[in-house]
């Protein structure tokens, strides 16, 4: 899932934000059709994202399921200029991920929880296509390739951001890094990872 989750944020999943985005211009004129596609290609990633923030498997389907409430509801406030569709996605998720472990309700369940804190349990029920089993699995080998190619100090950026959902200031906070250096490795770690992965799309 981690692998999966970095083909996403790198922009190198299924070259599809042309498609997309004529999605996202059906589901402003109403038509849910459209929404159920998303929901399908996008559901496990996401899914993915929000357990590794909440680590109840429960609260993160019943999140899920709001993420794309709130997708359908202000699909009017998706501009194409400032991002893909799927970053338009990731940006609510991991918000409403982010807003309710911050909520004190959670924490008081977090301090009852006995959870294993199993990262494989996600989405499974739909079969995936064999044909685009084989892709991904392709794909996997020159993530983590890429991945494996940055500084130990851009993957840890990165993880603690996408996977514990920690913004920049509490990243500084948690690792003793000045934030101005928390900023620059994220960025970096992101172009390396977006031309790796570009290069090898070629």
């Amino acid at each position: 899932m981690i692998i999966q989750f970095f083909l996403y944020i790198a922009g190198f999943a299924f070259q599809s934000a042309d498609e997309e985005r004529e999605w996202m211009k059906q589901i402003q004129s109403g038509n849910k059709l459209y929404l159920s596609k998303l929901y399908h290609r996008y559901h496990r990633i996401l899914f993915g994202m929000i357990y590794n923030v909440l680590r109840k498997k429960e609260e993160s389907e019943d999140l899920l399921q709001e993420v794309f409430v709130q997708a359908w509801e202000k699909a009017d406030q998706y501009d194409p200029s400032r991002g893909t569709v799927y970053s338009f996605l990731v940006t609510m998720a991991r918000n409403r991920a982010i807003d309710v472990t911050r909520s004190k309700s959670y924490k008081n369940q977090k301090k009852e929880d006995h959870t294993i804190n199993d990262f494989s349990l996600e989405l499974t029920h739909d079969n995936p296509n064999p044909h685009e089993q084989m892709e991904l699995n392709e794909r996997s080998k020159k993530v983590r390739k890429a991945l494996a190619s940055l500084k130990k100090e851009e993957r840890e950026v990165l993880y603690i951001s996408y996977f514990q959902g920690l913004s920049q200031s509490e990243i500084a906070s948690k690792t003793g890094t000045p934030l101005g250096t928390v900023k620059y490795r994220m960025r970096q770690g992101m172009i390396k990872l977006r031309d790796m992965l570009a290069e090898a799309a070629v």
